[in-house]
């Protein structure tokens, strides 16, 4: 009989990306797949042989799809990076228990062999440690599961590999300080998982577990790894939608070069952002490709002729495409990998969560620039991007990168751990 791996993704896009990719080459390779995510977003798993579950749970028409409400908008613009992650938090807590009760109900009726759950469902990783359930963790980036050296970087901060003195200083206390300031609500957290639990033990959700790391340390700080975390580099989907159409003819058009602008499906911008943006980026010269959904086309000023607006587009197929010249972007971590992997210099506008910190890593690779979310120009827009599409440092350092995430080969080693783990079990 044919063991059942089953899949577990919050509704949010660049969570199901690395997932949905494993999914398809497990069935390939001849299990059976189920993934559990909202109804909303059953569309993106257009696989033939993995079957669907709905996970539907108390109030996520109305709280947790960010097209239903402005959660992410306000914490796109949130100032303060240690308020947007308490805000993050908060969230876990609110819809932690109807997630809990709802995927208890799933486990119990679908009875996987093995599950493979996407790092942000804490009540996903609860259940199976508790049912004694073969799982592991699936996470598009390293970032804090496995703490980096002293000298390096802390996650969640911005500051570079070469640290000035101050910044070694804050560095060091960085960590502990935004500890102390979130502990309320990690205790929380912990309260309301314990009281799902009926007071059972429950242990840090991400220590001692196995997790698949789509991420390479071509891009994250090296750092030596526990024997159960795998870093296999990015996990790409061997199914690409070609650009086609309207869209196809008009990047073929001009040779001279297209930037490209997109900042995932959750991040917002505000009006006075888009309009610098829009206006600097003219100011280069070239075409303007914005993948821009259409709920947030409201903040879009008046367009010129050379800007396009496509509410959705296949970012990969975009950012291969030899007439894309530059990468305007978040600093999501898809997002990241797909513009390097492309060989593509990235102009960063980090605006929550890991963001900032990946943005940091970017400018130490030489394959960025950065602005800052809460104040720039029109004239540091182009400056910035003029000197990525000119200084062909940045170009040269972005095909190098790219030409070693290629050798990673992340979707056949990630399917090997899933195969060893059900293998065993």
């Amino acid at each position: 009989m044919k063991k059942h791996i089953m899949a577990i993704s919050v509704p949010l896009m660049g969570h199901t990306n690395q997932l949905i990719a494993l999914s398809e080459e497990l069935v390939r390779r001849g299990y059976t797949v189920s993934f559990v995510i909202h109804p909303t977003a059953k569309t993106w798993v257009n696989h033939p042989n993995i079957q669907v579950i709905p996970w539907e749970f108390q109030s996520i028409d109305d709280e947790y799809i960010a097209e239903k409400n402005t959660f992410w908008d306000n914490i796109s613009q949130e100032p303060h990076s240690w308020r947007s992650n308490q805000l993050m938090l908060e969230r876990t807590i609110t819809f932690y228990r109807p997630m809990y009760e709802s995927l208890k109900r799933l486990l119990q009726e679908h009875h996987p062999n093995c599950l493979i759950i996407d790092r942000a469902v804490v009540p996903a990783i609860d259940l199976a440690t508790q049912q004694q359930l073969p799982f592991i963790i699936q996470s598009r980036f390293l970032g804090q599961f496995v703490k980096p050296s002293s000298d390096q970087p802390q996650f969640g901060t911005d500051y570079p590999t070469q640290m000035k003195g101050w910044q070694k200083v804050l560095n060091s206390l960085m960590p502990r300080l935004e500890k102390g300031y979130l502990l309320p609500t990690l205790l929380k957290l912990n309260r309301m998982r314990q009281d799902c639990a009926q007071q059972q033990h429950l242990p840090n959700p991400w220590e001692n577990q196995t997790m698949i790391v789509g991420s390479s340390f071509d891009i994250e700080p090296q750092r030596s790894l526990p024997a159960k975390v795998h870093m296999v580099g990015p996990i790409f989907s061997t199914q690409h939608k070609p650009i086609e159409g309207l869209l196809h003819d008009w990047l073929e058009s001009d040779k001279t070069g297209v930037i490209y602008m997109a900042f995932g499906t959750l991040a917002t911008l505000s009006t006075w952002q888009a309009k610098e943006l829009i206006e600097g980026l003219v100011q280069t010269g070239l075409k303007v490709l914005w993948a821009l959904p259409e709920k947030a086309q409201a903040i879009l000023p008046s367009l010129p002729s050379t800007v396009r607006v496509e509410s959705f587009v296949s970012q990969s197929a975009v950012l291969s495409h030899p007439n894309i010249a530059a990468f305007v972007s978040h600093c999501g971590m898809n997002s990241i990998h797909e513009s390097l992997y492309s060989g593509k210099p990235i102009l960063a506008l980090p605006l929550f969560g890991d963001q900032h910190y990946n943005a940091a890593r970017l400018i130490d690779l030489g394959v960025a620039l950065k602005l800052s979310k809460r104040r720039f120009s029109r004239i540091d827009v182009s400056s910035k991007m003029n000197q990525l599409l000119h200084n062909p440092c940045y170009q040269k350092k972005a095909v190098d990168i790219s030409m070693r995430l290629k050798q990673t080969d992340g979707l056949n080693q990630a399917a090997q751990i899933v195969e060893i783990m059900i293998q065993t079990t």
